[in-house]
């Protein structure tokens, strides 16, 4: 056997789920989410008009369990399959470029759903039909629909990593009762929990290892937004932190993710340790976005949003200049770009960013368990044990009080550690602020509201113990 071909095998054998698609430069990847087949579907005009090379739809690729007519109670998840596949729209995209995808919970066919769905392998099924996969594909024979396809030659190659954040996920975290806008859940520390299951999760690692230049990895779910209580990678904050380690680990180079879910459109962007910055572009839906303007979601990373509108996302690649240049934007339903971030693809090169501590700070405690709202109102006006990272300070108008704060934006889900007049002695607010500003802090205290925001009054500072640096 040459050498050549026995390299094949191997590679073969390690990345059994990565194919190459030739060796012509991709330059542009649409994508979007949350698209109702019986809704009128005029976006896919603007999509074509893109001339995309690809086409990622990125889970709520249809709706399940969600019903417009009579007559659809009684259809099964293939009718509704092939009502989208004969959207024309769609079919002319469907003949313009090759289109991936990955699933969400509407066409997992339970709202919100992880592991415990008891229909999983039938909906894998009728999913892998209406993509079109080979009945004696290797994807038919995995749990999960986590795929990943290489495009391009070595020196302008795309990865797409397709992740699946329904079939192995763990039960979320709910809380006892849901607050507008911010939502349902909390976030869920066990460490046995998982996002994507230790099968999954070895195969990611593996693809990492695969050279490329640009790697849009798509998870149904936003993995950078961490303040609201939707589904979110945030609210299994240790398999979140896991993605980060396990792209750091593997020093991959040219990571972008795109989500869906959200009803919106917006840009995300955090330094999550691996060296460069990470963006998250979401997009969603394409049919089912919130149609008039509303209060925007708490997001301490937001870079830019479109709030409301049906949407879809665009991903340009100019190879032809020196450095490379990547375009992440959102465009409406009438194809007018709303939001574009320019990003030369040296950016995206771990080592770009030399920050000290870019690790997600663990989430606040009161007295050993997981800060929430109905913690908070259950120790109101008692002493209660606080552990939490400051992560923004302020004082007073006339610096008589400092305000360690546990989140960035103040939100509502802020709690602040007061250290008031007698507790600042002789010390400058600015030198308090320099002392707790990134720090674990744990303080005991009783527990009182400032403008509905939860708070402890701090009089003596050595009540304020540094728990890490």
């Amino acid at each position: 056997m040459r050498f050549a071909a026995f390299l094949a095998l191997v590679l073969s054998a390690l990345f059994d789920t990565v194919c190459f698609a030739g060796e012509k430069p991709i330059q542009r990847i649409a994508f979007g989410s949350c698209i109702h087949q019986e809704d009128p579907q005029p976006i896919w005009g603007p999509i074509v008009a893109t001339k995309p090379d690809l086409f990622l739809f990125i889970g709520d690729n249809i709706y399940h369990d969600v019903h417009r007519s009579k007559e659809a109670k009684g259809w099964t998840i293939r009718d509704k399959y092939k009502l989208q596949a004969d959207v024309p729209g769609y079919r002319k995209l469907n003949k313009l470029c090759p289109i991936l995808g990955t699933w969400d919970d509407h066409d997992y066919g339970v709202n919100d759903a992880g592991a415990e769905n008891p229909d999983k392998k039938d909906y894998q099924e009728a999913f892998l039909d209406f993509f079109g996969i080979a009945k004696d594909s290797p994807r038919r024979k995995q749990a999960g629909i986590y795929y990943s396809q290489m495009f391009g030659p070595p020196e302008q190659r795309v990865q797409v990593i397709l992740l699946d954040t329904r079939y192995f996920r763990s039960p979320l975290n709910k809380k006892a009762k849901s607050i507008p806008n911010i939502g349902p859940y909390l976030p869920n520390n066990d460490p046995k929990t998982t996002m994507l299951g230790e099968t999954q999760w070895k195969w990611f690692a593996e693809q990492l290892q695969v050279p490329a230049k640009l790697r849009v990895i798509a998870s149904s779910i936003q993995v950078v937004p961490e303040d609201h209580g939707w589904e979110k990678w945030m609210n299994f904050p240790h398999e979140r932190e896991r993605l980060f380690k396990v792209i750091r680990d593997s020093k991959a180079a040219g990571v972008v993710f795109v989500s869906g879910d959200r009803h919106l459109a917006e840009l995300s962007m955090m330094d999550s340790g691996i060296g460069y910055p990470l963006y998250d572009l979401t997009s969603s839906g394409l049919t089912m976005a919130f149609k008039k303007w509303r209060t925007q979601e708490p997001n301490r990373h937001r870079v830019a949003t479109m709030n409301y509108g049906n949407n879809f996302g665009l991903i340009t690649i100019d190879w032809d200049k020196k450095d490379p240049v990547v375009s992440l934007q959102i465009r409406d339903e009438e194809g007018d770009t709303i939001l574009q971030q320019k990003i030369p693809l040296s950016v995206l090169q771990p080592g770009k960013l030399k920050i000290k501590s870019a690790v997600p700070a663990p989430p606040a405690t009161l007295n050993g368990k997981l800060l929430n709202a109905d913690l908070v109102t259950t120790w109101m006006g008692k002493e209660a044990t606080l552990e939490m990272t400051v992560q923004s300070t302020g004082s007073s108008k006339k610096s008589e009080m400092v305000f360690l704060n546990s989140t960035v934006d103040r939100g509502p889900d802020n709690f602040t550690v007061v250290l008031n007049k007698k507790g600042l002695g002789e010390t400058t607010p600015a030198v308090a602020q320099k002392r707790f500003v990134g720090k674990r802090i744990r303080v005991t205290g009783t527990l009182s509201t400032f403008r509905e925001q939860a708070q402890i009054i701090v009089s003596d500072p050595k009540r304020i113990e540094t728990v890490m640096e």
